[in-house]
This record gives C-alpha cells, structure tokens and sequence, in this order.
C-alpha cells in the first residue's frame, strides 16, 4: 500500500518526500518491534550509538540511533517498568532536562531547534529508559556498549595501521560510513606567520590518530574511555583483561590528551584513596610502569604528549584565550543562553577557527544558560560523590570505575564539549551515568565482588501487570 505512495510522493515532493517516507516506514517498523520485542531496540539503539554513531538509513540522512531511540523510548511508555529507581543523580539529570527545555523555549528561533533538543533529550533521557530494565537485562546492556566500543577501537586500530581509513570504512559505505583519514601535526618550529588556525610550522611531523568508527579521535577517546570504565565492572576474568587492554592500547592510539590524563588521573585515585593489598598496589605499579614505557616508546605519542606544554602547543593558550573571551561572546544572554542549534554547534571548522570556547560547562551555559549550565555541573559534583563513594569501596574494579569517571569529569569535560553538543556524545555520557547509578546500587547492597550476581531492585517488579517486562517478550 505505501509503495504507490512513496512513489507519487517522490515524483511530487523530491527529497523531502523521500525523507518522509523512510521516516514513516521506520517508524512502522520501530512500533512493531516495541510491541513484539522491545528489548531489541534497546541493544539496537547503543550498538549503533558505539559502533556506527554516524550511520544514516540508505538513501536519507535519517540516523538509524536517533530512530531506534526514539522506539526504546516507546517501549519504555508502553511497558511497565521492572525496576522503580530513584537517587539524587537522577534527580539531577532530571532538572538537567526540564531547564535545557525551558531555555530552549525561551530562546526558540526556528523549528530545527526542537529538533536538536529532541535529539539531546532523547541521549540524556536514555538514563531513565535503561535503568528501567531489571539488573540482568541492564547488564546485557552494559555489555553490549563494550563490545561495540571495543569493536570500534579495533577497526581504528586497523586504519591506523593501514594508514587509511578506506578499507576499514567500505562494508559500511551503505549506511554513509566514507575514508575520512585524520592527521594531527606536531613538532617543528614556527618559522611562519600565524595568519590562520592551520599554519604548520617547519620541521613538524603528521601522525594518524584513532577515530574508529566515531572517525573524530577525541570522540573516540570518550567513547573509549567509557567503554574501557564499564569493562571493569561488567567482565570478570581473562574477559575483563582482554577487553581492557584492547582498549587501553586503542585509547593511546588516539593521542588523545583528555582520554588519556581520564584514565591515568583515576588510576592514580585509586592507587591513592583505595584500599588495597600490597600485591595489587605493587601488580598496579608494575603495570602503570610497563604501560607508560610501552606508549612512551611509540613516536607519536611520545611528541603528542611532550609537546602538550611546550611552546609550540598552540591548543592551551587556545583554549585560555577562549575562556577569556567567553563572557563576551556570551553578552547578555546569561539566563537563558544564545540558544540552540546554533552554527558553532553544527559547523566543527567554523568553531574551531573562530576558537569557541571547547569546555562541556561553558558550552552547555553558552547554549541554554545558567539554567541549564549550572543543572549540568549539578550532575557532575553529584556523579564525582558517588564515585568518590565508588573509589573507598572494598572491590577494586568498582574503584577503577569511580575513578575514571572523577577525572573524566574533572579534566575530559573541561578539555572537550562533544558530550553537550553531540547527540551520540550525549548518549555516551549517559551510558556512563547510567552504570554509575547501577555500580552504585551494587555498593549499596554488598554486590560489588561478584558481576554476575544482581543486585536487588529498589522495588519489586511489576510481574502481576500486562504486558509482560521487556525480558519475556524478547525473543
């Protein structure tokens, strides 16, 4: 039947037709799968988030998470929730949510921008649709952001190694996955004039960084850094060391500063406020030492992070000039922010050459306020006492975890904004805040030195209600 009327529909509407259309029929087939098999969605919506964050319908710039999303959302509205959760972080998150759309009305100026806030919402939201699901399934969940993470790193790894991302991205050329080969340029000495943000000096060197399949190496590094955090709490065994160490070494080959500082910063946590036995603090030493010596060894990474401070590292007083600039930029629209959907949150070369502040806090009162601004900081203050909770508990994976997401707030938020203003970022940040809250409860309940035993639910589920939970329907 919507065969005819997709073609008339093309014939007389062109593209935008075309683009509803194929947003009908996903949503179609979106609605079937939340009735039958809910459960699917949600693995759809995080594997496609990790492993293909930019992966599009064929033949419509429609992204395939942003659909599968928004069918987890459905299912969650339509099912009864198996786990009644409440905390202050997600509180937080929830204020976070209420402000950013107060701001959003009141600095609206165009359609587009409920569109990116929907997006945005949609990412932040997620929080609330996983921690519905019942620990098991949650984990499942959990697991699956590893693996696509991991997949991710190992793909960048290989176009790393092959100095190309052509080969790596063709299978996926269908969903709009194209060679997009990233240099960073380091070294040398500025013999020219600076006239413009990308001037290379003489004597300086081009090194590819890891992108995977977020292609950007700085998102890579978020995503990896995440992934390698949930890898410690959710894997036990040679599973747990085997996954970790693909992703540190993945996180290395992105050169990337703040995945970097994120994970050696909370080791130190650890290494400083955990209690532990002498072994593993001596096995961690040992460890840390090899590690450091193993990625200090590479060339790239050696003048990457040598050259961080140096003179010719033009990104820091970047960045402190940006800062300065900010209340400026910002002028009178403190409140309520300059609004969404703006052309620096969309044009990542016209940010980058006209040095928009690059700070998560900054970024996300730039666009929505102090509103919205100071709710963000919000859940991160109440997301680093949970994890300083996390680093003083007896399991040491758990303290890891705490520990990672403490400096991943306090440095990775503070060098980088992707997980304010891009929605698969936004997606991300949540999936760490998600298992935050759930590492939490284990803490709680004295479930923190077995992953494979469940913590109590809050609450009792809902067993006596129809339809049935997610974990019965699913196939």
């Amino acid at each position: 039947m919507l065969g005819p009327l997709a073609a008339i529909a093309v014939a007389l509407g062109g593209k935008p037709a075309v683009i509803a259309i194929a947003g009908l029929l996903a949503l179609i087939v979106a609605v079937y799968i939340g009735m039958r098999h809910p459960l699917w969605l949600y693995y759809g919506t995080v594997i496609f988030v990790t492993a293909f964050p930019f992966g599009y319908f064929p033949g419509v710039h429609l992204p395939i998470y942003l659909v599968l999303g928004c069918g987890s959302v459905l299912a969650f509205l339509l099912y009864p929730r198996a786990v009644r959760r409440r905390s202050p972080l997600m509180t937080a998150v929830l204020v976070l949510i209420l402000m950013s759309a107060l701001s959003m009305i009141v600095t609206f100026s165009a359609p587009v921008n409920i569109m990116d806030f929907a997006k945005w919402g949609i990412a932040t939201g997620f929080m609330f649709v996983l921690l519905a699901l019942p620990n098991d399934q949650l984990r499942g969940i959990g697991k699956a952001v590893v693996y696509s993470c991991t997949f991710s790193g190992v793909m960048g790894a290989i176009a790393v190694a092959q100095g190309t991302t052509k080969w790596v991205y063709a299978p996926f050329s269908i969903i709009g996955y194209y060679a997009a080969d990233r240099f960073y340029i380091t070294g040398g000495t500025h013999t020219l004039p600076k006239s413009g943000r990308f001037d290379v000096g003489e004597g300086s060197e081009t090194f590819q960084r890891l992108g995977g399949m977020w292609a950007d190496p700085n998102a890579a590094g978020i995503g990896l850094v995440i992934g390698i955090a949930l890898a410690a709490i959710l894997f036990t065994g040679w599973q747990r060391v085997t996954l970790m160490s693909l992703l540190s070494v993945c996180i290395v080959l992105t050169l990337s500063r703040a995945a970097l500082s994120s994970v050696l910063v909370g080791v130190a946590l650890v290494f400083i406020f955990h209690k532990m036995r002498s072994r593993d603090r001596q096995l961690m030493i040992a460890t840390l030492f090899v590690g450091f010596a193993a990625a200090m060894s590479i060339p790239a990474v050696r003048k990457r992070l040598t050259g961080s401070l140096g003179e010719n590292d033009a990104g820091a007083s970047d960045r402190i000039a940006a800062i300065r600039e900010f209340p400026m930029r910002l002028g009178d629209h403190w409140i309520f922010g300059r609004g969404w959907s703006l052309r620096e949150f969309k044009d990542g070369p016209y940010a980058f050459t006209e040095n928009f502040v690059s700070n998560a806090p900054l970024i996300a009162v730039h666009r929505g306020g102090l509103v919205a601004g100071l709710s963000f900081v919000a859940v991160i203050i109440i997301g680093c006492v949970v994890a300083a909770k996390l680093i003083r508990s007896d399991s040491l994976p758990h303290a890891f975890f705490g520990g990672v997401f403490m400096a991943f707030s306090i440095i990775a938020l503070n060098l980088d904004h992707p997980v304010v203003v891009i929605a698969q970022m936004a997606f991300m940040y949540t999936f760490f805040l998600t298992f935050l809250q759930y590492a939490d409860e284990q803490r709680k309940e004295g479930a923190l030195d077995s992953p494979k035993v469940a913590a109590a639910p809050l609450s009792k589920p809902v067993a006596a209600q129809q339809p049935k939970l997610p974990a019965t329907t699913a196939q």
